[in-house]
């Protein structure tokens, strides 16, 4: 893609934007074509950037895509998406409602037969990260410490760069008693990753992070536990990590955590193996990704 290319993208993406600012600023248009209209522009702008990038992946600044969609174009295209999906949804019953709210403390009188979810994977990815393309388009951010303070420091500790961000103290972290019943295992690992990351020049806060990433996941489960009818059943999608070639045995330890918030019992069924693919991985530890159903 030609510099001149670059230059006419990012003008049309600019001019997408202001159309879509006075339209909201001057009142005319409905709140759900307003919310269309923004959703159709945010999900193109990866389509539209000569940039490495994937729908959920970080930008790669050092790779470039071969194919480029104009922005007039993938934003036409995109709302057409939309219409069809609407028409096709008509022809069901029912509506869904959209609950904005933290799984650590949702409180809601409804109680649900069945919860199908996959958490972040600890040390897998940074979601907060993910964002900041799009977050920048919209002018809601200017740097990675925006990033942090708008996002990352409000979702559950799954990165290192979450940990290092908060300073996080590892024993504050575990004075948490809603983990006591792993707290043994966790204080091991932890003192284990501790001392690794003092042999490693980026000196990665796992050992916070991996802590605190348990210390969310059982406030999750204390609140699903309120939501779950009796006989129902909550269904993760999870993957197991091991930072630093340290083993974090994360479907035995949701398990149990899931078990001391009331649920009945929990069982695991793995689908693949994991860190097989690559062969730049930072450690052979074998990893997998399943299926951890809970009872309720």
């Amino acid at each position: 893609m030609s510099g001149e290319q670059v230059a006419e993208n990012l003008i049309a993406l600019e001019s997408l934007r202001a159309a879509y600012e006075i339209e909201a600023a001057e009142g005319e248009a409905s709140e759900a074509a307003l919310a269309l209209a923004w959703l159709a522009l945010t999900c193109i702008l990866r389509e539209c950037s000569s940039v490495g990038t994937a729908q959920w992946q970080y930008v790669l600044p050092n790779k470039r895509k071969s194919k480029v969609k104009h922005p007039y174009e993938a934003f036409e295209q995109r709302q057409r998406m939309f219409a069809l999906d609407l028409m096709y949804a008509r022809r069901f019953s029912g509506s869904a409602d959209v609950v904005c709210g933290d799984a650590r403390d949702y409180v809601d009188e409804s109680e649900f037969d069945l919860v199908v979810t996959s958490p972040p994977y600890p040390n897998n990815y940074d979601y907060a990260d993910a964002t900041r393309l799009e977050m920048t388009f919209w002018q809601q951010v200017e740097s990675w410490g925006d990033l942090h303070q708008t996002v990352r420091k409000h979702l559950v500790c799954s990165c290192s760069q979450r940990s290092a961000a908060d300073r996080m103290d590892l024993g504050r972290v575990l004075d948490n008693s809603q983990i006591d019943p792993i707290k043994g295992e966790l204080e091991r690992v932890c003192a284990q990753l501790d001392e690794v990351r003092l042999t490693k020049g980026g000196r990665k806060t796992y050992h916070t992070m991996v802590a605190a990433y348990f210390s969310g996941l059982a406030s999750v489960w204390i609140a699903l536990r309120r939501q779950i009818a009796d006989g129902g059943q909550v269904v993760f999608v999870i993957g197991d990590s091991a930072p630093y070639g340290v083993y974090v045995p994360c479907e035995v330890w949701l398990g149990e955590l899931a078990v001391a918030a009331g649920f009945k019992g929990y069982s695991f069924h793995k689908i693949r193996d994991r860190n097989t693919k690559w062969r730049n991985r930072k450690h052979r530890v074998p990893l997998k990704e399943g299926i951890l159903r809970v009872e309720g």
